[in-house]
C-alpha cells in the first residue's frame, strides 16, 4: 500500500468520482463515492491510501488533510536517572533573620511530623494545581455532541505470519512489496542494480524477481487485509465508518477464500447495523443542536449523514430552512452572515434558503464567499447585486 496526495476532477454517472495525484495533467483512476465525504467537489483534495495492481491503483481509503498523516515516532526522554523530590522546600527566615536550628536526625517524632507535613503540603499543592488548570483545560460538553469515532488501528498477526512462511531470501522482498507494491519493489530494484553496477557487482535479474514476487503478493495483500479486518471487526461499534467501509470495499480486490468471505459478509451486517443506529442518533442530534439555536451547527452536522444520501425527513428540512432563513438578517455582523450562508451552501436546504435580509456594502471576506457558493446556492446569492459576484 501506498499513500498520495490526489485531487479530485470530475464526477461520473455512476456517482464515482476520477481523481489524479496533486500537480498531475492527467486523471489517474477513479474513487469510489462512497469513500469521500458528502461536500466532496471538484477540486477538492485529499490523501489517499491505494493498492498497486498489475492492472492499475485501487483507492480503499481516503483520509481528511488534518489526518492524513499518522503519529509520527517520539523519543523517550530518559532523564539524568537520579530520584529527586517532586516538591522542594526552603526554610523561612525568623523575624531576627536567622534560620531555625536543625534538630537531630535520631528524633522519630519530629522527622515523623515533618513528613506527614510535607505528604500534606504535597497533597494540598496538588489539589491547588488540578483545582486551577481545571476550567482551563475542561472542554464545554453538550448533550447534543456525539462521541468522536475512532480511527481503524489494525494489528499486524497474519501479515508477519505470512512473510514468517515465506522463504528467507523472499522475507525483505514481501516487507517492500506491502509497503509499496509492484511498482515500488521495481524502483527498489532498479536503485539497487545501479548501485550493485557501478561497484562491479552482478545485478539482481529483474524480471526473475517479479515474477516472484507476483506469486507471492496476492497471499500477502489477503493477509494484510485480514489483520485490517480482524480490528473493524473488535472496533465495529467505534470505529469510523469510513475505514470499515474501506476494508469493505478491499475485500473486493483480494484473493477470495472461506476466511474472507465469511469476515467480509460479517462486516457488511455490522456495518449496516452501525449506519442505522448511528443515523437514527445523527438525526436526534441535528434536532437537538437546533431546538438549541445553533443553526451554523445544525447545517454542517445536516451536511454529514453517517452514509452518504441518507436524507433528512421533510419537517425537519422545513424548520432547518426557516431557522437558517431568519438567522440571515441584515442586522448581524458580516462575517456571522458569510459563516452562516457558507454552511448551508453546503447542507441539504442550499436550494431552499430565503434570506430576510442581507448585509449593505459587501466586504472583500464576505464578496469571496459568495461568490464560492455561488454554484451551490444561487438563492442566496442572488439577494445580492451581480456585480458583487463578478467582482
Amino acid at each position: 500500500m501506498a499513500k498520495i496526495d490526489v485531487e479530485i476532477t470530475s464526477q461520473r454517472d455512476d456517482g464515482n468520482w476520477t481523481w489524479r495525484a496533486v500537480g498531475a495533467r492527467q486523471p489517474k483512476g477513479t474513487v469510489d463515492n462512497s469513500l469521500l465525504p458528502n461536500d466532496s467537489v471538484i477540486g477538492s483534495q485529499f490523501s489517499v491510501e491505494t493498492e498497486h495492481f498489475l492492472d492499475g491503483i485501487v483507492v480503499t481509503k481516503v483520509f481528511d488533510k488534518k489526518q492524513s498523516s499518522e503519529k509520527g515516532e517520539t523519543l523517550e526522554i530518559l532523564g539524568s536517572g537520579k530520584q529527586d523530590d517532586l516538591v522542594t522546600t526552603q526554610l523561612a527566615k525568623t523575624k531576627k533573620g536567622k534560620r531555625p536550628s536543625k534538630r537531630s536526625p535520631s528524633s522519630s517524632s519530629d522527622a515523623d511530623g515533618r513528613n506527614k507535613s510535607k505528604r500534606n503540603f504535597v497533597k494540598r499543592d496538588k489539589t491547588t494545581a488540578d483545582s486551577r488548570r481545571k476550567p482551563r483545560n475542561e472542554k464545554k460538553k453538550t448533550s447534543s455532541q456525539l462521541p468522536k469515532s475512532k480511527r481503524l488501528k489494525a494489528k499486524r498477526h497474519h501479515r508477519n505470519e505470512a512473510i514468517k512462511n515465506l522463504p528467507e531470501d523472499m522475507r525483505r522482498v514481501a516487507e517492500i512489496l506491502l509497503q509499496k507494491g509492484i511498482p515500488g519493489l521495481r524502483d527498489s530494484i532498479t536503485a539497487q542494480n545501479a548501485t550493485a553496477k557501478e561497484a562491479g557487482e552482478p545485478e539482481i535479474p529483474v524480471e526473475l524477481l517479479l515474477k516472484a514476487a507476483e506469486q507471492v503478493y496476492p497471499d500477502l495483500r489477503t493477509a494484510e487485509w485480514l489483520d485490517r479486518a480482524d480490528s473493524a471487526m473488535k472496533g465495529i461499534e467505534t470505529v469510523d465508518l469510513r475505514d470499515i467501509r474501506s476494508v469493505i470495499v478491499a475485500s473486493e480486490n483480494i484473493q477470495k477464500n472461506e476466511a474472507v468471505r465469511s469476515l467480509a459478509e460479517k462486516l457488511k451486517d455490522g456495518f449496516n447495523k452501525r449506519v442505522d443506529t448511528d443515523q437514527k442518533n445523527w438525526l436526534k442530534e441535528v434536532i437537538s443542536t437546533l431546538k438549541e439555536g445553533r443553526v451554523v451547527r445544525a447545517l454542517r452536522l445536516s451536511s454529514r449523514p453517517p452514509k452518504a444520501g441518507f436524507p433528512l425527513p421533510e419537517d425537519l428540512l422545513t424548520s432547518l430552512t426557516q431557522a437558517t432563513n431568519e438567522a440571515l438578517t441584515a442586522e448581524i455582523t458580516q462575517s456571522r452572515w458569510g459563516t452562516i450562508a457558507e454552511a448551508a451552501a453546503f447542507s441539504p436546504v442550499h436550494d431552499r434558503v430565503d434570506p430576510v435580509g442581507v448585509p449593505d456594502n459587501p466586504n472583500e471576506d464576505l464578496q469571496k464567499i459568495l461568490r464560492r457558493i455561488s454554484s451551490k446556492a444561487p438563492s442566496i446569492v442572488s439577494k445580492f447585486d451581480s456585480s458583487v459576484i463578478k467582482q
